[in-house]
């Protein structure tokens, strides 16, 4: 067995994890994509992906398998939920080796620090992509926008990989930049979906029904601010108005986008609360700022993920 089987392993086979691993396999590398979902797997192995980008049709054919078929990788790209990381980590971790390099794309904030605690490995980079995509069906994924992505060294991550791995992506085509300060794109997308993400969901609405309620964007502005005003204490300097203005933008032109913590409820999965608004209300207290529309609507949504099963334990 050589050192490493794979060139990359992306964990996660959600949208977002479909369109990197399904590129970069066709682009030449080796890649396996790696989700606990046995018809999610069979469904790849059989049909391969297939993507929709911006109305061009293209097929892929990387491995799949569930954590336990993991191949020793040169690169992990984390995609999964925050709250789904540690479990997909720890499946997948007995295969790697010490020349792994870990790298988080994923929504929500503190992701590079939960990779850092759970591998103890010495190469870990993070970022956050704005590729929007939605996962039609097993294997099938749309996209359509922009697919920026940023990404940068957490701790110690050697100099050639993050080099490697920015122009394997380029390659594919990903509008990707390699930063000093991954942070601030990160806090920066974060920021807007603290902002939208929880009241889709409370509302079971778009961001155009947010825009049509101007006492509802009024919240989604409040809680924006909430969170910009955590991050200007931990030194992150986000754009302020740019984040405005992406508000803005959604409400007005992607009136029928469906977020992903309103795809979660309506699915009655759990949601990415703790890593977004959640996050924002613990990092204040410990920096002793007040937070209460971030604290109010963190509460709501943990009550209304509950709320089916608290309805069928009634029968």
């Amino acid at each position: 067995m050589s050192e490493c089987d794979l060139d990359y392993l992306i964990l996660g086979g959600g949208a977002v994890g479909c369109i990197y691993g399904g590129l970069l396999s066709n682009s030449g590398h080796n890649v396996q994509i790696i989700n606990r979902s046995l018809k999610t797997v069979e469904s790849i192995k059989k049909n391969g992906l297939h993507l929709d980008l911006n109305g061009k049709k293209i097929n892929c054919f990387p491995k799949a398998g569930q954590p336990s078929d993991a191949m020793t990788a040169r690169v992990v790209m984390v995609f999964t939920k925050t709250y789904q990381t540690k479990n997909a980590l720890l499946g997948v971790l007995p295969k790697m080796n010490s020349k792994t390099t870990y790298l988080s794309l994923q929504n929500g904030l503190g992701n590079g620090k939960i990779l850092s605690d759970i591998t103890h490995s010495n190469s870990i980079l993070h970022g956050v992509t704005m590729l929007p995509a939605t996962l039609l069906k097993a294997g099938h994924v749309k996209s359509k926008g922009v697919n920026t992505t940023w990404f940068g060294s957490y701790k110690s991550a050697e100099h050639n990989i993050a080099h490697s791995i920015l122009h394997d992506l380029i390659k594919c085509d990903f509008d990707v930049s390699l930063v000093e300060n991954p942070n601030i794109h990160i806090w920066q997308k974060a920021c807007f979906n603290i902002a939208l993400n929880a009241i889709s969901a409370l509302i079971n609405g778009s961001p155009g029904l947010i825009g049509d309620f101007p006492g509802v964007k009024n919240i989604v502005y409040e809680l924006a601010a909430e969170a910009i005003e955590v991050a200007k204490h931990d030194g992150i300097k986000v754009e302020i108005k740019k984040i405005y203005e992406m508000i803005d933008f959604v409400c007005t032109n992607h009136r029928y986008h469906k977020p992903s913590m309103l795809q979660d409820i309506q699915l009655e999965r759990a949601t990415e609360i703790e890593s977004l608004n959640g996050f924002i209300v613990e990092r204040a207290k410990e920096l002793n700022i007040k937070t209460p529309i971030n604290q109010m609507v963190t509460e709501l949504v943990r009550a209304r993920e509950n709320a089916s099963k608290f309805w069928k334990s009634s029968e």
